[in-house]
C-alpha cells in the first residue's frame, strides 16, 4: 500500500511539472493523482502563477518517504528539490534571480475506490528541509 501511495504523489508531480509549464490551472492531468484540498492547492497555484505572467521550467527531484500507514490511508513526508525547477516570464526570461531550493511537503494519499489520490497537500517555503 505504500508503494502504491507513493506512485501516486510522484505522478501527481509529474502531472504538476506538465501543467506548470503554462500555468495551465484546467490542465486535464491535475485531477489524475489529486483531488480534495491538494487539488484545490495545484489549481490555485497555476492560476496565481498566470496572473504573474510566469511559467515553470525545469524538473523538480523528490526524496519521499512514508510516515504513516493505514489500509486506506498513507502519509507522506518529503523534502521536494526546486532548484532545478525555475520560473520564468512568458517571454522566456527568469522571473527573478532568486534561485529554487528544498521545501518540506507534507501530502495525505487515500485510497478512492481503488486509486490511491492525493488529498491533502502542504508546501513548504524554500528552506524548510535540507536533503
Amino acid at each position: 500500500m505504500g508503494d502504491a501511495a507513493l506512485a501516486a504523489y510522484r505522478a501527481m508531480w509529474g502531472d504538476v511539472v506538465v501543467a506548470a509549464r503554462t500555468s495551465d490551472a484546467r490542465n486535464s492531468r491535475l485531477d489524475d493523482h489529486a483531488e480534495g484540498g491538494a487539488l484545490q492547492l495545484l489549481r490555485h497555484m497555476m492560476r496565481a502563477n498566470k496572473q504573474q505572467g510566469v511559467v515553470t521550467k525545469g524538473q523538480p527531484t523528490f526524496a519521499p518517504v512514508v510516515t504513516e500507514a493505514g489500509a486506506s490511508t498513507v502519509v507522506i513526508q518529503d523534502c521536494a528539490d526546486g532548484s532545478r525547477w525555475l520560473q520564468y516570464t512568458e517571454g522566456g526570461s527568469p522571473k527573478d534571480d532568486v534561485p529554487g531550493g528544498h521545501h518540506r511537503v507534507d501530502a495525505t494519499v487515500s485510497k478512492q475506490g481503488g486509486r490511491w489520490l492525493v488529498e491533502s497537500l502542504y508546501i513548504g517555503e524554500v528552506g524548510t528541509c535540507v536533503q
